[in-house]
């Protein structure tokens, strides 16, 4: 699945692809949310949880890595031949 094919889904659509074939990576908290960091296929979804009244708020879509730095810190990345 594309970027563009999961962005034209409805809600419910992009949450039983996300809850069939996306990867957790991450998650990381603010004050107010929770984050969770997830792979499909070629890009990435950053589910958007708040905290006390545990509702998804929204989701975002990207493949740039820029929107990564935040959850660097905790992706391990093996190292060839492990």
């Amino acid at each position: 699945m594309t970027l563009y094919q999961f962005n034209m889904l409805d809600e419910v659509e992009q949450m039983e692809a996300i809850w069939k074939h996306a990867v957790t990576l991450a998650f990381r908290e603010d004050e107010i949310n929770k984050y969770e960091l997830l792979q499909l296929d070629d890009f990435y979804i950053e589910l958007e949880h708040h905290k006390e009244y545990n509702v998804l708020r929204g989701l975002r879509t990207f493949k740039t890595t820029t929107l990564l730095e935040p959850y660097l810190g905790q992706i391990e990345i093996p190292k060839a031949g492990e």
